[in-house]
């Protein structure tokens, strides 16, 4: 295990939580978003992410003890929901058909501010490890020997 790790794998953290906060922004941003029912709704953005896992540290025997601890996390992809989107009717809109219809996008905001308080949390989580870790190695650096 490398001197920094922790806050290597922290800024993995930081990385993700971040994307995943800008998935949420956009979602809430689009969710009032219509258009006509000949074209697809705002999809929903969903963060996939990914274990990293851990490198082995060497030949000696905590090597296989470095290659189990995990290396962080990555984002794998981004999904997106279903253009189907929602019909609601709303004729006074310019985008109705002539049912009066619109597609709308399908985003729950209860799960995104539930996300978001998640991604949030996650990202302040990674962000205190990093700064304990920095006062660690600065503690360490004020030793006396």
């Amino acid at each position: 295990m490398g001197l920094f790790d922790p806050i290597d794998t922290a800024a993995t953290g930081v990385d993700a939580s971040q994307t995943w906060l800008n998935a949420i922004s956009d979602n809430i941003a689009n969710i009032n978003d219509v258009t006509s029912t000949s074209q697809g709704a705002y999809q929903t953005r969903y963060v996939v992410m990914a274990a990293v896992p851990g490198q082995p540290g060497g030949t000696g025997p905590a090597s296989a003890l470095d290659a189990s601890i995990g290396g962080g996390v990555e984002v794998a992809g981004v999904a997106l929901g279903s253009p189907a989107g929602v019909l609601e009717y709303d004729p006074s809109n310019p985008l109705a058909d002539k049912q009066g219809m619109v597609r709308a996008a399908n985003v729950d905001l209860g799960a995104q501010m539930t996300d978001m308080i998640m991604a949030q949390d996650g990202y302040e989580a990674n962000i205190a490890t990093i700064s304990r870790a920095q006062q660690a190695y600065q503690a360490a650096l004020g030793l006396k020997v």
